[in-house]
């Protein structure tokens, strides 16, 4: 019995001790090496710009999308998830015609836009919007509300 136990005891070494051979001998060709380089990410190839990038698009507005309103509106503000800069604007018609009383701001966080309006007669009204970075590149878009005054 001791010399079956003293044989798998030496079988046991001896294919342990090949298993490490194989792993401590294993080739690695250029190829091998470039296959894992390309598959692994890394943040130091990644421009600090690109690291926390925000997805650009509308948050919120008021007065929403679809809304529909029992009172006059004076002032339009859509809420972005993205810093906004010059030359971000917002249009608001009523039937074609301009109701906006002076120009779009961004707010100090650079996250709103904001524009005055006299938005105080009965009808369906336009909002339409450019968004832009501060790389001066934009994206545009448009959504309406409602007023029925009594």
């Amino acid at each position: 019995m001791k010399s079956k136990i003293l044989v798998v005891v030496i079988l046991l070494a001896v294919l342990g001790a090949g298993g490490v051979y194989l792993a401590a001998n294993k080739s690695t060709t250029n190829e091998d090496v470039a296959n894992e380089q390309s598959n692994t990410k890394s943040a130091e190839f990644i421009p600090e710009s690109f690291q926390n990038i925000k997805a650009a698009h509308y948050v919120s507005s008021n007065p929403s999308n679809n809304a529909l309103l029992n009172s006059s509106v004076d002032t339009v503000a859509i809420k972005f998830n993205f810093d906004l800069a010059p030359p971000s604007k917002i249009n608001v018609t009523l039937n074609g015609a301009d109701v906006t009383k002076s120009a779009t701001s961004i707010s100090s966080d650079k996250l709103t836009l904001t524009i005055p309006v006299t938005a105080n007669q009965t009808g369906n009204y336009k909002v339409e919007y450019a968004a832009c970075w501060p790389d001066g590149s934009c994206h545009d878009g448009s959504y309406g509300f409602s007023i029925k005054l009594p």
